[in-house]
């Protein structure tokens, strides 16, 4: 169906056919917004380590766009910025000292002490809404992996987690953007405390985390002396 149905309008019925109109505009019009970031710095213990951090474009600038079929509507949403800044705080309170490279092979000349490299990729985004799922819930998802590089560029290691977010349109009457990007906002935020909370389980960690030091060494005691004959 059509946008802008074109038809002859009486003029006695032009007003309430204009009011019309502009509902079935609004409704056309595609969905576009930013995502904002809402991932607080965790409160964590820290990974001794200085690690690198390298944020690709398609990471950066990521812009998500989809034309559904059969009147289900066109979105443009952007998820770069947010997942960027929420990333690198996240990382800043993981480890002693994050220093972001051009690219990982970059890293042991950018700093020598470097002992790793990270790099998030977003493997998929996905959402459902009240017209997809008859349900009166907006619901969002993401799916990121989490390569590491070592500080010659060589990748050793990576992990995939997803974050989930849903919120009611009840929330937000008449405005599916925005309980959209609620339930977008709250599936990062999700993702990100993934991050937090599970890293140090991964074996991906494993590769970073600094080498046992040395026990302390033990006192020994000597036996005492044979006696004499």
């Amino acid at each position: 169906m059509a946008c802008m149905p074109d038809l002859f309008i009486p003029r006695a019925l032009r007003m309430p056919v204009a009011a019309l109109l502009l509902t079935l505009l609004a409704a056309c019009a595609p969905t576009k917004f930013e995502t904002q970031s809402d991932i607080p710095q965790p409160l964590i213990e820290r990974i001794p380590v200085v690690i690198g951090v390298h944020m690709p474009l398609e990471f950066t600038a990521k812009v998500y766009e989809e034309k559904r079929e059969g009147g289900g509507g066109e979105y443009s949403i952007g998820l770069g910025k947010a997942q960027s800044a929420g990333f690198m705080r996240i990382l800043n309170a993981m480890f002693n000292r994050v220093v972001p490279v051009a690219s990982p092979r970059d890293a042991a000349a950018t700093d020598p002490e470097i002992r790793g490299v990270l790099e998030p990729v977003l493997e998929d985004y996905a959402f459902v809404t009240p017209a997809d799922s008859g349900t009166s819930t907006y619901a969002a998802s993401l799916r990121y992996t989490i390569r590491l590089y070592s500080p010659q560029g060589e990748l050793a290691e990576s992990w995939s987690f997803t974050g989930y977010g849903s919120q009611p349109a009840s929330q937000f009457p008449g405005k599916g953007d925005e309980a959209l990007a609620a339930a977008t906002r709250l599936a990062m935020r999700d993702a990100g405390a993934k991050l937090a909370a599970e890293f140090h389980e991964q074996a991906i960690a494993r590769g970073l985390l600094p080498s046992a030091q040395p026990g302390t060494p033990r006192e020994v005691e000597l036996p005492p002396p044979p006696p004499r004959l």
